[in-house]
Parts: structure tokens; sequence; C-alpha cells
């Protein structure tokens, strides 16, 4: 019986591998955002104010014909030390073993003054290597470890849990039985030095099979393909130790309670479901799940009981950095405070003839397992000189070392406009949503990493399929249409929402409001004609509202139609609009009500005026501070010197002030900012900056990424703040989840607009 339940699970892992082989020939959709982090792009999304001491290092094991270990080291924001492209530090070269060796497996001792490595030579035999680690600056030193017992053949590893170094094997007895071995390291002091030993623990555990040798498997040649420790999940909070194997199938084994052998694993699906785990993976308490990256994905396995028996669902898999999935190798490793790393490597990749590359990448995983957050992705080269053919090599393992201390406490930043509204036009409605800045902060010793998707705080439903206009004032948002009467007033202290019926507009159909702005205390409404209209509240009826037209000079433009891109209020009687046809500004002032061409500033006999239509123009709402306009820019942010002399008004070239997650797939009208006030000790200026995606693989969600991010600037000579340079301060990856309130088919384009107070 046992004997048909195993051969029909090796059945269905046919189809299982014929899942994977799928994915292989499926490629991620560019428009995802992580598919930037990849080779060649060097991304950073790390808060400013984050904690960059050191705080773990990395050893990388990398065989061709030698064992080759290599470091690197992160800090506990997790940026990744060193430049993109530079060498990984060679750390250690082991002593070649005699005879062929292959399959190196590593584990940290309990101490963590140590390094336990296994790997397999001649006749399939294990051998054992402990690897000293020094605490300073000096080189490592191998002690070799007594030999295993010869009936652990095959691929062996080691594994630490409870205080002690497991090795465990699992292999094919025969056509039609496969076993699993267990060995403890013992260690124990005698004359005041201390002996090594490995004894067997419990008894083996030989199962029947279905084996097929001329039958390759695409999860590798390897029966034994990867484990996991979980702390608390045996009897009376005992840890287990979980092994995966080739045929799809798990089992438990408790380190407190050998006499109980070993424990099959329930699985609430088809064995076709699901992936072995690869080499060591990660447990995290927080989300009870174990993490595992193969190739270009990352798989989640959510655990809970049945019966005394632990049980797995079938794996959740997330899309991850991409590189060409038939050389991809990777590992995985939790490094502490909610900070996990990983680390691919690809034969397929372009490289020098002596190196491989590496794309290294930092990260936290939301409470979604299918959400990540990318912290700092970078490349690294790997040195493997001499060598015999890069094409052949093994990823054999990736551990961290203990950091020397705990994390220094998270200051919150300081800024006057804490609170976030965020408006996405989809179709013929408004979603408004709400974040503040304690979203943001992030509490790395609680979870891990994105939080929950942003459900709608406020809908505007409409009947027209035109864009809306909001503008804020008194703490109430208001929400124009581009055509029609009426206007809705949001309450964001009180969540109370009217519509104004009153607000009637003595427009033309074929001259719509294309843009609302306020002014001061002023309220205006501008035409495809650049008519200028101000709210005003009627006599009769008591509180109405109706837009009053301004009799307006355009003496100073041409008259026609134009197409604004953008705006920015200059001061409390003024604002500049941008056309795009023309990549022309335009100057409006509300005590002479004329319009005026903003000029390229060029200082007289240096050098000729310069043609504006060279640079970008202004998108959506633009902030002015100091002396300087800021707006979105396809890199990130671009601030203008806006000149004002004899007169006349002139904008100068623009600064452009990049953000490290520049994508070629971010669209600049999908991105906007808004004023969050100056930093109480610098000076500096703080903006809040929001870019939509929409992740058309990802049903239901779109993806906010939403960052405060601050400006240094510098005095000039005309006694403006230049703006000198950029950084991050605080930022998050949020989903807006739009399921229950509009259908995914009408979301063409989520265009956002950050507003707060």
């Amino acid at each position: 019986m046992a004997a048909a339940e195993e051969g029909k699970a090796e059945g269905k892992m046919g189809a299982a591998e014929e899942r994977e082989r799928e994915r292989e020939r499926s490629y991620p959709d560019p428009s995802d955002p992580f598919i930037e982090v990849k080779f060649g792009n060097n991304f950073v999304d790390i808060p400013s104010n984050a904690d960059e001491s050191p705080a773990w290092s990395l050893l990388v094991g990398v065989k061709s014909g030698a064992l080759r270990v290599h470091r690197f080291h992160v800090a506990r924001s997790g940026r990744i030390s060193g430049r993109s492209d530079d060498d990984i530090q060679v750390f250690h070269d082991l002593k070649k073993r005699q005879g062929c060796s292959s399959g190196a497996s590593a584990t940290l001792a309990p101490d963590g003054r140590s390094l336990c490595l296994l790997q397999l030579v001649e006749n399939a035999q294990a051998d054992g290597l402990q690897l000293l680690l020094p605490a300073e600056e000096e080189p490592p030193a191998e002690v070799a470890l007594p030999p295993l017992d010869p009936s652990m053949r095959g691929r062996c590893m080691p594994i630490s849990a409870d205080g002690h170094i497991w090795a465990v094997s699992a292999t094919y007895s025969s056509c039609t039985s496969y076993c699993i071995r267990v060995q403890r390291l013992v260690i124990e002091e005698e004359e005041g030095a201390a002996t090594q030993h490995w004894e067997q623990v419990g008894i083996p555990l030989v199962q029947l099979c279905k084996f097929e040798p001329y039958r390759g498997s695409i999860w590798g040649p390897d029966f034994l393909q990867g484990y996991a420790v979980l702390p608390g999940h045996g009897r009376e909070g005992s840890t287990l130790i979980l092994l995966s194997l080739q045929n799809g199938l798990f089992f438990t084994f408790n380190c407190s309670s050998a006499d109980l052998g070993w424990t099959k694993v329930t699985q609430t699906s088809d064995a076709k479901d699901y992936v072995p785990i690869l080499g060591r993976g990660l447990y995290a308490q927080e989300s009870n799940a174990i993490y595992m990256l193969r190739k270009d994905a990352i798989y989640a396995y959510k655990l809970g009981y049945e019966e005394g028996s632990l049980k797995m669902d079938p794996p959740v898999d997330i899309i991850f950095p991409y590189v060409d999935r038939s050389t991809a190798h990777g590992f995985l490793t939790h490094l502490g405070s909610g900070v996990m790393c990983s680390v691919l490597m690809s034969v397929g990749l372009p490289c020098w003839p002596d190196h491989l590359h590496a794309i290294i990448t930092t990260f936290h995983l939301g409470p979604d397992p299918s959400h990540i957050k990318v912290l700092h992705s970078t490349s690294r080269q790997v040195d493997m000189l001499p060598m015999k053919d890069i094409n052949e090599f093994e990823f054999s393992f990736l551990q961290h070392l203990l950091p020397p201390g705990p994390p220094a406490p998270y200051v919150k930043p300081h800024m006057d406009n804490e609170l976030l509204f965020i408006i996405c036009q989809a179709g013929s409605q408004s979603f408004i949503y709400k974040t503040s800045l304690m979203d943001l902060s992030p509490d790395l010793s609680s979870r891990l990493g994105i939080a929950t998707p942003l459900k709608p705080h406020y809908i505007v439903h409409g009947d027209d399929c035109g864009p809306r206009h909001f503008f804020l004032l008194d703490s109430k948002l208001h929400a124009v249409s581009f055509l029609k009467d009426g206007m809705d007033v949001l309450n964001l202290d009180t969540r109370c929402e009217h519509l104004d019926l009153q607000a009637r507009r003595p427009v033309s159909p074929i001259d719509p409001f294309v843009m609302v702005i306020q002014v001061g205390r002023t309220t205006l409404a501008l035409t495809e004609t650049l008519q200028v209209y101000r709210k005003a509240f009627l006599v009769c009826p008591p509180g109405s509202i109706s837009w009053v037209r301004c009799m307006t000079d355009h003496s100073n433009i041409l008259d026609r139609k134009v197409e604004l891109s953008g705006y920015v209020v200059v001061s409390d009687n003024s604002f500049v609009v941008c056309d795009t046809l023309t990549c022309s500004c335009f100057h409006f002032d509300l005590d002479s009500k004329k319009w005026h061409l903003v000029m390229p500033w060029a200082p007289w006999g240096k050098y000729l005026p310069r043609d504006m239509s060279r640079y970008r123009f202004l998108n959506g709402k633009c902030v002015f501070v100091d002396g300087f306009i800021y707006t979105c820019s396809g890199k990130g942010l671009a601030a203008y010197e806006l000149v004002d002399e004899d007169h006349c008004v002139y904008l100068d070239i623009p600064i452009f002030l990049p953000l490290s997650w520049e994508s070629e797939n971010w669209k600049t009208e999908r991105m906007c900012l808004d004023y969050a006030g100056k930093d109480v000790n610098s000076g500096a200026i703080l903006f809040w900056v929001v870019q939509g995606l929409q992740i058309k693989h990802r049903d239901h969600h779109n993806t906010l990424w939403i960052t405060a991010v601050e400006v240094e600037t510098e005095k000039t000579p005309r006694k403006s703040m230049k703006p000198v340079g950029i950084r991050h301060v605080v930022s998050a990856t949020r989903l807006i989840d739009q399921e229950e309130t509009i259908d995914q088919k009408e979301v063409i384009s989520t265009r956002c607009c950050a507003l707060s107070f």
C-alpha cells in the first residue's frame, strides 16, 4: 500500500516538473517594478535616517574545482557595502580535497564562531570540515571534522538546530526504497581538551517508493533537496527539522525526542502543487511560513497542524529579480530585524572570462506572501580564478554571520504635513486613499516589511468619462467636474460628504474646465482658451456657489487653445501653467488679471536665450519653494529657478534630482508630489512623492510607491535656495485594492495626486 502511494506521488511529480518548465517559458510582465532589479542596475530605496552601521557579514561559497568562500557586508538598513560591479572579497580558498568533490553545504555553528561544511567526495562519501571564523581581520583556520558513518552516503547536509550540529542524508537504497539518516556532532571534554564525534540519532527511516534512475528531474540530481528549522513547532515547544525530498514529500524530525523518529508532513493538495525546498529554507515566525529561493522566484509555504502532524499548504510563488532562468542559481537568508538577503548567480549574464556575476538584493517580505519591498539591489563580480570552465560552477551556500550588537532605535523624521491623501482616477470614478508618516515608518522588530493594501477612504462616483479636478481648502477636499455643474465637498476631519448642486458655470461644453487651482484664498478654474473663472458665493440662495468669469488680458500671448500639463502657485496672487503643445509656460497675475509668457532665463552678455522646448515641462501640481519650482520628471524630480526681473518672469534650466528607483516603465504623468515641510535643523525641504503603477499580472491590485524625500539646498546670489542633493527620508510600497469597488477592465490608467496638510 505504501509503495502504491509513493508511486502515485512520483507520477504526479511529472506534472510538477511540467509546471516549472512552463514557468521557465513564461517571462514576467515587463511592467512589474521588480523587473528593474537586475544585472547592471543599482537600486536603493532606503530612508536617509536609517541605521547605516555595519551589521552582517555574509559568506558565499562557490565551487569550480575547489571551493572558494567570498564575503560581503550589509548594514542594518539593508544597504549592501561597496559599489556596483565591484569584486566580492575573497574570504578563503579551501584546501583541495583528495579526489573529486561536489555538493558542498554549510551551516553556522550554534556559537556563531565557526562554519561547518560537508561536501561529497569519492565513493559518494561525505567529508566534513570546520572553518574557524576569527573575531578580527585574520585568516580563518580549517579543522577537519571526524568522519561520518559510511552509511551517510550521497548528498549530506549540515543543519544547526537546537544548539547542535546535525548531519542528514537521504538516498535511494534500492530500486524500491529510500532511506533517511541523521547524525549529531557530539563534543566532549577529555583531560582539558575537546573531542568530537558523530553519533547516530534515532532509527533510520526506510520508505518504499518508485525509483526510475533513467528519468531525470528538473529539481536536479540530489534526492535530498533542502531543509528548514522550525523552532517551537515540536511537542512542548521543541525544535523540528523539516526535510524536503526530490519526490515532493516532506518529513519532520523532533530534535528533543529522537525516539519519535520521522513524521510525514500532511499536504493539503496534490503533490504536483509542491516545489522542493532548495538548500536552507527560512522560517519566519511573523508569518508562520517557510521561504526559499528557486531560480527567479521566492516560494512561501504556510504552516499549520492537523491531528498532531505538521500541515503545509501549496506554496505561493513571488516573481523576483529576473535573470536567465536556465542558468540561475540562488540562495536566500534571513539576516534579522525583518531584513532578508538573496544572492543570484548566472552564467547566462555577460561576463569576463575569469568572473561570475552576482545580483545581491536585500528586501522585506510583506504580510501577504506575494508582496516584497526591495531595499537595495546591486551587481557584483565573483572572482573565480583559477578555474577550468566558468560554465561549470556550483553556487554551494549562502550563510550570514551574527551581528555584533542590537540595532539602534528608529528615529521618526519631523514633518509638518504627516497626513497624505492620494487620488486615483479610474474611468468615471475617483478613489481617495489616506495614509500617514506612521504608516510608512519601518517597524522592523515586530514584522516583515510591507503594510496591508490601502482601502478607499472616499469614492467619488460620476457619470462622465472625463477627469475631475481636486483642490484643498480648510481641511475640505473639493472635486469639480471638467464639464458638468456641481461640486463634491469632502470634509477630511469628519469624513462627511455632500454635493453642492448649485455650483453652476457659465461655460459652454466646447470650452470645459481643464484645470482648477487654489491660489491663496481664491479658487480659479481655467479653460482650453485660458479663460479664467473665479469661484464666488452668491447672496441668493445663501451659501450657493457660482463660477464668475474674470475679464483677463491676453495681449501678451497667442489667442488659441492650449493643452495644459501642470501648474504651480508662486504667490498668493499669481500662478504659472505649462502648455504641452508649445512647451511654453504662462504666468497669470490676479491683481492685474493679465497673462504673460514666461521666458527662458539667460544672463545678458553671457549667451543667447535658450529654446525652452529642449526641456520637459511641468507635470500636474508642482510646488514652489524658496525661488524654485519643483516638478516630477522621468528620473525623479526637476527644479526650475523662477526669476522675476523688470516686470518679466523667467525660468532657468532644470536641475534634475534623480531618485534611486529610476525605471523606464514609469511614466512622468503617473507621478505626483506635494510639499511636506522643512527639516527643523538643516532647513532641507521635504516632499511627498507618489508613483502609481498598474501591475497587470496581479489581479485587483495596483501599486503605489510612496516616498518622503529630503532636498538639500544652498543659497544663491539671488537669495533663492538652490537644490544640491536629494535623499530618502522614509518610503513604502502600498497596494491599493479596488476589487470591491471597480471592474478592473475599466482601469486603463491610474493617475495619482498627493495632498497633505
